[in-house]
């Protein structure tokens, strides 16, 4: 299991901050496996058994398992660890970012926005959303799973921009641009009329009726669509067949009864 972390994390390393333009770290960073650690403020987005946390004052990852570490939940053993890393990343590259984008990159980099997340998102008042985003919101146990979801969802919007306008803006911020600014130069709006848009645009792809018309959801609909038809021929096929071979009985004793008919009829 180290053996296999150790390789996924040199790719992942390698993947990020070639994506973003980041400098990889220049020393190993020490990972502690301890069951029974607990975090401060401890909220998680995701009801795993297996959580994580990065120390930027030590330049440590701990990773609490309830589980033993060979257990069968090797795919949460590497998300976790994703993030972990991608949160080192930012501390070690000296990228002073929000909290809700420090998790959002870690978040979308380890594991992506998925179809639910969008779902989930539709369901919560907009008017809500800077609320989700606030750095308290992520240490609610309540609140968490949507504010992080919500920050996975706005790093996914961004990463639509293009790789070149996040190597942009990961540029500005090492120059020591502030979030707004360094954001504004890269893309071209403002953060808040971003936020916008991505409530009216990017939410927008994700409801139902979007999914239905969709070329990935306009397939799913043909392929159910045809199983229904494939059913209905196969039942119908079976039920024509089976009318044919009654009909073929039908026709070899008709002429034997009119035969025998016949035969009577002489005597």
């Amino acid at each position: 299991m180290v053996q296999q972390l150790v390789i996924d994390c040199d790719g992942f390393l390698a993947r990020v901050c070639n994506k973003y333009g980041l400098k990889k770290p220049e020393k190993p960073i020490d990972v502690y496996i301890n069951p029974d650690y607990k975090f401060k403020n401890e909220a998680f987005p995701f009801n795993l058994q297996i959580a994580g946390a990065y120390f930027p004052d030590k330049k440590i990852i701990v990773l609490k398992t309830t589980k033993p570490f060979d257990s069968d939940f090797t795919s949460d053993i590497f998300i976790v660890f994703k993030h972990e890393v991608m949160h080192a990343i930012i501390d070690l590259n000296r990228l002073k970012i929000p909290l809700w984008l420090n998790e959002g990159l870690a978040v979308f980099n380890s594991r992506g926005f998925s179809l639910w997340d969008g779902r989930e998102l539709l369901g919560i008042n907009k008017k809500k959303f800077r609320q989700y985003l606030k750095p308290q919101s992520f240490h609610n146990p309540v609140n968490a799973p949507i504010s992080y979801s919500l920050a996975c969802g706005l790093v996914s919007y961004m990463e639509s921009y293009g790789i070149d306008t996040m190597s942009k803006f990961f540029k500005n911020l090492q120059k020591g641009y502030d979030f707004k600014t360094a954001f504004f130069a890269a893309f071209g709006i403002d953060f808040n009329f971003f936020l916008l848009m991505f409530r009216d645009d990017f939410l927008s792809r994700y409801t139902m009726f979007n999914l239905i018309i969709s070329f990935k959801g306009l397939g799913g609909v043909i392929f159910f669509l045809s199983i229904i038809i494939i059913f209905i021929r196969y039942f119908r096929n079976k039920k024509r067949i089976k009318k044919m071979v009654e009909d073929e009985k039908n026709s070899q004793i008709e002429p034997y009864v009119e035969q025998c008919e016949e035969s009577e009829n002489k005597e």
